[in-house]
């Protein structure tokens, strides 16, 4: 079977879109749901009489279910290149959707109280150990099905499915805060966003099962080149691309969790805007994101992966300081439009990182390589990013502190980035030489 033999079209493609793209919705609706809640959940689950306090305690509580990702990615990612990426895909959504859906169901600490909290903490742990196996298979099942010239656009849209997640959390809990009073939402209101993981993961499991592996996999197996050792062969055979992957994604997870979760609580705790205004500015900047990086990714289809993630990363570091001097203005107009512009930075950036990441992988090992390195990260800069940026604030008494976590992360970034390869336009199932390929244009279109 050749390569172009073994992509996806028309209603398959879509298929296989929707399939990558609904879990990793829920995943980002709930963890952005948890984010907008964050002060409600606080008084719910730690209460305290300080509310810095049972903010941080919430926000630990987030953190937590990231420490998990890496050995969801080490258990998933083994699995995913020794069985299937499709079996795993279908065991992750249906074990992250459910314990999801069980938070909304937990009993706050005024009905048992400190074991509120501890099973919420185990409920996150568990969320955190499936949602390490989603970016790895959804990603590579993507690069995987779609045509050379198309793989960043292909990509592109699981992406967009987080921004489109974020927005519909956001109008969902603003929703919510519009429609009932506080005594209404603080007893039973919160708990709708979480529920609605449940019917989305049926849902989801459904569409998945009923998708076919990988040309690329079942090559493997034809051939008997399946991996017996994946995450043993990747951490020998692809440490550099590891590391590629962990500088890369640490700045994306930094700046996603930053830009799109925390900063409606930024803007609320330090800016002074209402739940409201807030939500507002959160919902444009996620528009703003999911339009402008189906223009990149076209870029990036066309130029290459290595330019378009250099100058993503290169102007989202940049932006930063500027951004939040407009913060700090208390403008609307500034404010909204410097959120948004930190968004469309990002959106550049992950426009070629999505498909860029997955391709340096050899086929064999890309499920694991990718996850160990993308969940390394998420953990390490990811879920921390709200706790930190929380504690900077209240450690400096500044509310441009949080600014230093998107510049280092953002240099991190540039520099890793500097040493990729050029991807765009080759065979996917080919072993990543140690030098540089020629970027050829011509093989982008088949």
């Amino acid at each position: 079977m050749t390569e172009h033999q073994g992509h996806l079209h028309g209603s398959e493609m879509r298929r296989a879109i929707t399939a990558a793209a609904i879990g990793n919705f829920i995943t980002w609706f709930d963890f952005a749901a948890y984010g907008f809640l964050a002060v409600l959940l606080g008084q719910i689950f730690f209460p305290s009489e300080n509310p810095a306090t049972s903010l941080l305690a919430t926000f630990a509580a987030f953190g937590v279910a990231f420490l998990m990702n890496p050995i969801g990615g080490f258990v998933f990612g083994r699995l995913g290149d020794k069985v299937g990426r499709k079996k795993i895909l279908a065991t992750v959504i249906i074990l992250m959707s459910m314990s999801t859906f069980a938070v909304g169901l937990l009993p706050g600490y005024a009905s048992i109280g400190i074991a509120a909290p501890v099973l919420l903490v185990a409920l996150r742990i568990l969320q955190g150990f499936a949602a390490g196996g989603e970016p790895g298979g959804a990603a590579t099942f993507l690069v995987e099905s779609a045509a050379r010239g198309r793989r960043a656009r292909t990509v592109s849209f699981w992406h967009c499915s987080s921004y489109l997640a974020n927005a519909a959390a956001s109008i969902l809990v603003l929703s919510l805060n519009a429609a009932l009073s506080d005594d209404a939402m603080f007893a039973w209101g919160w708990r709708i966003p979480f529920l609605i993981a449940g019917p989305l993961g049926l849902v989801g499991l459904y569409i998945r099962l009923k998708l076919s592996d990988t040309a690329e996999f079942e090559r493997l197996q034809a051939s008997g080149e399946v991996s017996e050792s994946p995450i043993k062969d990747a951490l020998a055979t692809s440490r550099r691309q590891i590391l590629q992957v962990v500088g890369c994604i640490a700045f994306q997870a930094a700046a996603f969790y930053f830009i799109f979760v925390y900063m409606e609580t930024y803007l609320q705790a330090e800016v002074g805007f209402s739940f409201g205004m807030a939500s507002a500015s959160t919902v444009t900047c996620l528009v703003s994101a999911a339009v402008s990086i189906f223009v990149f990714a076209r870029f990036s289809d066309h130029f290459g992966r290595k330019p378009v993630i250099i100058l993503g990363a290169v102007s989202s570091t940049l932006i930063v300081f500027p951004a939040f001097v407009a913060f700090s203005t208390g403008n609307i107009a500034a404010i909204m439009v410097a959120h948004a512009a930190m968004g469309v930075c990002l959106a550049m950036f992950m426009s070629a990182s999505g498909a860029a990441m997955v391709e340096i992988f050899p086929s064999r090992v890309r499920y694991a390589g990718f996850s160990i390195g993308f969940n390394i990260s998420v953990a390490l800069f990811g879920g921390t990013a709200p706790y930190v940026a929380t504690w900077l604030i209240s450690a400096t008494g500044s509310p441009m502190s949080p600014s230093v976590i998107l510049i280092v992360t953002g240099v991190t970034a540039i520099v890793a980035a500097a040493t990729l390869h050029e991807t765009a336009g080759r065979k996917t199932d080919a072993v990543i030489a140690a030098r540089p390929a020629k970027y050829d244009p011509v093989r982008v279109g088949e």
